[in-house]
């Protein structure tokens, strides 16, 4: 069965300059992401996964190539309104309580009329039993879960999470999981990068391997154990990045 393209990244490349020179972060990036599918964006630090979110929402300019979504092309001032969007250093507005700040996104949302009401968002996190405390007054763990609730506001159909589970204890990663595993199942596409390499092992349809700026591999966690020969996802990330860089 042919999967149907959601987004579409074509030579996607970014380079900047600094005291050592012209840096490459990403060298001409060719991706999909199929429509339906939790797709997980891998690498060390400094790989240039956060580089590809920013170039997708719009937050950073390519060097070249193009970005095309439901077969529309988009530049950098193009809005996102089906996105939604959880950033790597997620910082909300310390001054709002959680409900007031919940109920601002989806206001700004692009369809707020389709977003569930604040209080129903707070639930899906694990937040329902503090929408009057303050956001500056939250642990990083319950800062994170406020992010994904503004990442839903606005019902979109494509979810970009950048560290989604950062900062959650065992039990709050393990609801997350399960969360977007239900948001994939009610149909959302998402596209997430993660460190947690045993959640991408149990989440993923597909993944991508980025390794300074390039893209060393494309396909299944089933295809990348038998391409490497390893017991388990980061025994095999290990090799592919000592190969790499050898």
């Amino acid at each position: 069965m042919v999967k149907q393209n959601l987004l579409h990244l074509h030579s996607l490349g970014k380079t900047y300059k600094s005291r050592d020179g012209l840096v490459t972060a990403l060298a001409g990036l060719d991706l999909d992401i199929h429509q339906g599918e939790i797709f997980g964006l891998l690498g060390p630090n400094g790989a240039g996964k956060t580089t590809t979110v920013k170039m997708i929402m719009g937050l950073m300019r390519p060097s070249s190539g193009t970005i095309v979504f439901r077969g529309q092309g988009l530049a950098m001032a193009d809005t996102r309104s089906r996105f939604g969007y959880l950033p790597e250093n997620y910082r909300p507005n310390p001054n709002l309580t959680v409900g007031e700040y919940i109920n601002c996104q989806i206001q700004l949302a692009a369809a707020p009329e389709k977003t569930a009401p604040a209080a129903e968002l707070l639930k899906m996190v694990g937040l329902a039993h503090c929408p009057k405390r303050r956001v500056a007054n939250l642990s990083k763990g319950m800062g994170q879960r406020l992010g994904l609730a503004q990442a839903f506001a606005g019902n979109p159909d494509f979810l970009i999470l950048d560290e989604p589970t950062s900062g959650l204890d065992p039990i709050g990663q393990s609801e997350v999981i399960d969360l977007l595993i239900a948001e994939k199942e009610a149909g959302k596409t998402i596209f997430f990068c993660s460190h947690i390499l045993s959640e991408v092992a149990r989440l993923c349809d597909r993944i991508g391997i980025l390794v300074a700026g390039e893209l060393r591999f494309l396909g299944t966690v089933d295809d990348f154990l038998s391409k490497w020969q390893a017991a388990d996802l980061d025994e095999g990330f290990r090799k592919e990045v000592q190969c790499a860089r050898s």
